[in-house]
């Protein structure tokens, strides 16, 4: 979990912005007319009316050359957002009166600061800034130039330039020093646990063939009468139950087998089941073909559920983003299809530029940092938001992986089941991880072989990769070094998305979906049992085999005993199935073990044989 939120947060790329440095000055005789409304306001209301960022950084402009919102300068500390989203701008210009022209660029910030800020409110006609008969609103006032005020495009797209507008590539290092933790953690336990696990004897099979090899080398793990029995299908097992006053009749006999035991079955505390009683349990030899869904029971209804609610959850989103799309559409083509001059003003560069450049900027491209559009922002400056940035930055790809999973679980056991289904029609070495040697190989990578391992390990970063695009978040740093004893530094977080990349993720996922539905149908037609996984089916095939020759082991009809033939698997040759002839063993473990060779024995308790013993 920390591994999957912080992986894609360590490092990327962050937008600075620095305040305007173009600063000109023009003295006027009289300020504009909005101007003069903004200092009328001002004295109407009272002093809270100036009280912003804005107005301290044009008053210290004027006074110093220098546009800067350093919260030191004069003591301030409110919120700075509106101000913020001004410095996309390149050029401050300054209108000055009379009274104000020997004040205005002759002062440093550090000689300003705490100075010239008016407290008094009892003064008439007192502005919050003033010098002498010069005074912020009634004789000074700023415009800022350079930003595309149509309210489509941004400011990075303006004709007139912008201000200082940089991209560095960030490192949080928060994020660095836990993932390394993380990482650390995780390379620690798995060295220490291969050092362990060396010179041990395993105890975990991770492959069917492991399961083979370990009931071969321990016959008590055998399931004999079973060679035909499919995975998950019933099978006979021997209960023991222990009579008790409370439910028990007078006189009641419990069963020997377990098939019925007659009375108190739902007092289970008092049973002992043997699910491994070797009791016989024949079976007619006919081609099964069931699918994977039919084996999987629960669990399937389970992946299906998450799988159809994650697609139709990003189906429902696309759709809606796509009818937003095409109502941006009417509302562009409503618009510039007007004659030039009945085209408003603040659409008339938006319809030179076009209308894919007008959705791109509304709606996102592929996402990303350049090609994104923003859905929101978060808190500024806040903990919180750096938290929630990476919840909403990785949240999607957290999610892909445990539909992910599933995917692989699924073809995992296709991909198990078709190898154990060969060995019904051709001789073969197991892939074995309990025991190396030459009847055995080990040729998969992860477990899966490589024409199924590529492309879904391609899949899957491809996917991972657009889900990142499709939301994400985008930081943007204001950064004011003007006062260098009091430097500051503001930082938000965006939350972005793109469209072109939300609908391919989707495109993607419906396709997953589909692949996990065709691998829910998956069938393998044959005599030899469905395996899927089941440890059972495995140890009931292993009754008649006594090594693992070079050119590996086969599947087949082993021969008549007594009333019931058997099948299973054999170093020599095997014969065919006969079709409706009934399946089963001969049920007798002394029989059994009279067949078997000399065994010696070995660390841990085990036996093994001694033909076997050669190719470990």
């Amino acid at each position: 979990m920390p591994v999957h939120f912080l992986a894609n947060s360590v490092i990327g790329p962050s937008v600075y912005f620095q305040p305007p440095n173009n600063v000109t000055f023009y003295p006027v005789d009289e300020l504009g007319y909005q101007q003069r409304s903004h200092y009328n306001s001002s004295l109407e209301y009272g002093f809270e009316r100036n009280e912003d960022a804005g107005d301290r950084a044009c008053w210290l402009a004027f006074r110093t050359g220098v546009y800067s919102i350093s919260q030191s300068t004069f003591g301030h500390g409110d919120d700075l957002i509106s101000e913020l989203e001004d410095w996309t701008t390149n050029i401050v210009a300054i209108n000055y009166t009379e009274p104000c022209n020997e004040y205005a660029k002759t002062a440093s910030i550090e000689n300003l600061r705490g100075k010239e800020f008016n407290t008094d409110y009892t003064v008439p006609n007192a502005t919050l800034f003033s010098v002498g008969e010069c005074g912020y609103a009634r004789n000074v006032a700023c415009s800022l130039y350079g930003n595309d005020n149509n309210g489509y495009y941004p400011s990075n797209e303006s004709a007139d330039g912008v201000g200082q507008k940089m991209c560095r590539l960030s490192v949080r290092m928060s994020a660095a020093i836990i993932l390394a933790g993380c990482l650390t953690i995780k390379a620690a336990y798995m060295i220490t646990i291969m050092l362990r696990a060396r010179k041990r004897i395993k105890t975990q099979c991770l492959t069917f063939g492991d399961v083979i090899a370990a009931s071969t080398l321990d016959t008590s793990l055998q399931i004999r009468n079973e060679c035909l029995v499919n995975a998950f299908d019933g099978h006979r097992h021997q209960v023991q139950h222990t009579c008790h006053p409370k439910h028990c009749r007078a006189g009641a006999e419990p069963s020997d087998t377990g098939d019925s035991i007659g009375h108190c079955q739902k007092c289970t505390k008092f049973n002992q089941t043997d699910k491994a009683a070797d009791l016989v349990h024949p079976a007619i030899a006919i081609k099964y073909k069931k699918s994977l869904l039919a084996n999987l029971g629960g669990n399937a209804v389970t992946q299906m559920g998450i799988l159809m609610i994650s697609s139709c959850a990003m189906f429902g989103i696309s759709l809606m983003l796509a009818v937003y799309v095409g109502i941006s559409a009417g509302d562009w083509k409503e618009e510039c299809h007007l004659p030039p001059e009945e085209i408003s003003t603040g659409w008339v560069d938006t319809c030179h530029k076009g209308l894919t450049h007008y959705l791109k900027y509304k709606h996102g491209y592929f996402g990303g940092f350049d090609t994104a559009a923003e859905l929101g922002n978060l808190a500024i400056n806040s903990l919180n938001s750096e938290i929630q940035a990476f919840a909403i930055s990785n949240g999607a790809q957290l999610l892909y992986s445990v539909l992910y999973i599933l995917l692989i679980y699924n073809f995992t056991l296709i991909t198990m089941e078709h190898d154990w289904g060969k060995l019904e029609t051709v001789r073969d070495r197991l892939r074995c991880t309990l025991v190396h040697g030459e009847g055995f190989k080990q040729s998969y990578l992860l477990q899966l072989p490589k024409r199924v391992l590529y492309p879904m390990m391609g899949f899957s970063a491809l996917m991972h990769w657009l889900l990142g695009q499709s939301i994400s978040t985008k930081e943007t740093i204001w950064s004011d070094n003007a006062d260098r004893s009091s430097p500051f530094e503001a930082s938000r977080y965006d939350i972005v998305y793109g469209a072109y990349a939300i609908w391919l993720s989707t495109v993607l996922m419906l396709v997953q979906t589909g692949i996990c539905w065709w691998a829910f149908t998956y069938s393998r037609e044959g005599f030899m049992p469905q395996m899927y996984g089941s440890i059972r089916a495995c140890c009931a095939a292993t009754t008649e085999l006594k090594t693992f020759p070079i050119t590996g082991i086969q599947w087949g009809d082993l021969g008549e005993r007594g009333k019931f033939r058997h099948a299973g698997f054999s170093s020599d040759e095997v014969e065919d199935i006969h079709p409706a002839e009934l399946y089963c063993g001969d049920g007798s473990e002394e029989e059994e073990r009279k067949r078997l060779d000399v065994t010696e024995d070995v660390p841990g308790g085990l036996k093994r044989r001694t033909l076997f013993s050669n190719n470990l």
